[in-house]
């Protein structure tokens, strides 16, 4: 069998760890052995010459790919991992084939076995997985993205549906390569902005506060609202029931390189187009329920726009509210707390400028009772309890009883005398100082008063007697008394009321 080379792709620290804790092709033993099998299918599938047999895997893995304490893979163990990568994962194809085979006295060997293949998913797992582990580096939210994602978005819903070439499909996956990195920036600034607003909420700092809720609102809210715009473009992309298929076809246009295109299989092609419709549609639904308002879309839609508005908007709240707070105060925090910290780095030379009292108990013993630092160290005080005997309660120690006094209803008493007031005119004539027997009557008087500053009064209507008129008499001041009380009630003029007959 001809030599395999010796050569490895070199694995990053960060991405070695991810993988271990995935165990991609599920062997605790050889745990990157699936990793590894989709680096050489995707590395030497072509260049090496050799067919990606079953036997060239194990010989390539067992001699580039060991780590320092993995035991040399078997067939059957690479099988397995193979088995799963192909049939549970879809990242490796297999099939039967012809190969011919260089031995080792430099003859070809002509036999039947499976060869493997990467897949297009194989491929972009390959490529996605190392991508996750820069993602701290890659994931940023900027305007540029936003406009070239709204300015794709128009380009698709002003495009004629030219299918001659691919361009159509491109800018579909331009536009949606676009979104997703528009929502990962936006997701990962909605976080950022998030822990940010709350450390300044509790450090108080009002200058990063203003700085930052500039930057909301002259720059990530703009940029939030032209989002929002396309909501009715992409609405419309995904209701035109041509679209996903125009771009399907647009796949498959003159510039197409895909190898089932040149030989004209027919076969693999419908596959194609079908898969690509579907795609496309699936990708539409997805990117509209992400601009869609109603509360199923926002719970079902792992890309929210209007959930990552209302943390924008609440975060440029919460600093408004810290930016006003801190305005307002009077003592500046972060000034108050260097001043304490200095202080606390010399406490031991300060000058007081008056002795301070006594501050620890009497009853323990120290050398300088006025000495602060004892404070910390002194014990609890010792005392003896003072036994103390239960008082006997007698007849006398009870409160006493105070006289019951009758209460006296003077409603009917105030209504006799309030009509005793009017004459037979039906008019209450308060053209002289009064003495009441009851409070009621002479508050209703004094009520029926304010009526002379209205010109309407359908809410004066004392004892259910609805008023017609309200005059004032030109008179001094008229004193009303109730009898039993110490203080009077002055009108300022005397009045004439005309009641309903």
């Amino acid at each position: 069998m001809k030599e395999v080379l010796v050569m490895a792709v070199q694995l990053n620290p960060k991405l070695k760890a991810l993988l271990l804790a995935s165990q991609l092709g599920l062997n605790q033993h050889h745990p990157l052995a699936g990793w590894h099998m989709l680096t050489i299918l995707y590395h030497d599938g072509t260049g090496s010459g050799s067919p990606m047999t079953l036997n060239f895997l194990v010989t390539k893995y067992n001699q580039a790919y060991l780590d320092d304490d993995e035991t040399p893979i078997a067939d059957q163990v690479l099988k397995k991992i193979l088995t799963v990568l192909s049939e549970q994962a879809g990242l490796v194809e297999t099939s039967p084939r012809k190969v011919r085979e260089q031995m080792q006295n430099g003859g070809y060997h002509l036999h039947q076995s499976y060869v493997y293949r990467i897949t297009s998913s194989g491929i972009q797992y390959l490529k996605m997985m190392q991508d996750v582990v820069e993602a701290e580096n890659t994931i940023t939210a900027n305007i540029s993205q936003i406009d070239e994602f709204c300015q794709l978005v128009q380009q698709l819903a002003q495009s004629a549906g030219k299918t001659q070439n691919t361009q159509l499909f491109n800018d579909f996956e331009r536009m949606r390569v676009t979104y997703n990195n528009v929502m990962k920036g936006m997701h990962k600034l909605d976080e950022d902005l998030d822990e940010l607003a709350n450390n300044l909420a509790f450090d108080h700092g009002s200058q990063a506060a203003e700085q930052l809720q500039q930057m909301l609102n002259e720059k990530a809210l703009p940029a939030f609202n032209q989002l929002m715009q396309q909501e009715a473009p992409i609405q419309a992309l995904t209701h035109l029931a041509d679209f996903p298929e125009r771009v399907a076809r647009s796949q498959q246009g003159q510039d197409d390189l895909d190898a089932s295109h040149a030989v004209g299989d027919q076969a693999k092609m419908t596959v194609r187009f079908q898969r690509t419709r579907d795609y496309v549609r699936a990708q539409l639904a997805q990117i509209e329920l992400s601009f869609t308002s109603t509360a199923n879309a926002m719970d079902t839609s792992l890309d929210s726009m209007f959930m990552l508005f209302q943390t924008l908007t609440g975060v440029s709240e919460r600093l408004s509210r810290e930016y006003e707070r801190i305005q307002s105060q009077t003592v500046d925090i972060q000034a108050l707390t260097r001043q304490i910290d200095q202080l606390m780095t010399h406490y031991e030379t300060v000058q007081l400028p008056t002795a301070l009292p006594r501050h620890l108990a009497l009853d323990r013993q120290f050398e300088d009772p006025n000495d602060f630092l004892t404070a910390s160290v002194a014990g609890p005080v010792v005392f003896k309890a003072q036994p103390q005997p239960p008082r006997k309660l007698t007849v006398a120690d009870n409160p006493e009883v105070v006289q019951h006094e009758t209460v006296v209803d003077q409603r009917l008493a105030g209504y006799r005398e309030f009509w005793q007031l009017v004459n037979a005119q039906q008019q209450l004539v308060v053209a002289q100082p009064l003495e009441f027997t009851t409070q009621l009557a002479r508050d209703e008087v004094i009520r029926l008063y304010s009526a002379t500053g209205y010109d309407h009064y359908e809410s004066f209507a004392p004892f259910s007697r609805p008023v017609k008129s309200v005059q004032t008499l030109a008179i001094g001041q008229l004193k009303l008394h109730c009898r039993g009380e110490a203080y009077s009630v002055f009108l300022p003029s005397g009045f004439v009321v005309q009641f309903e007959k």
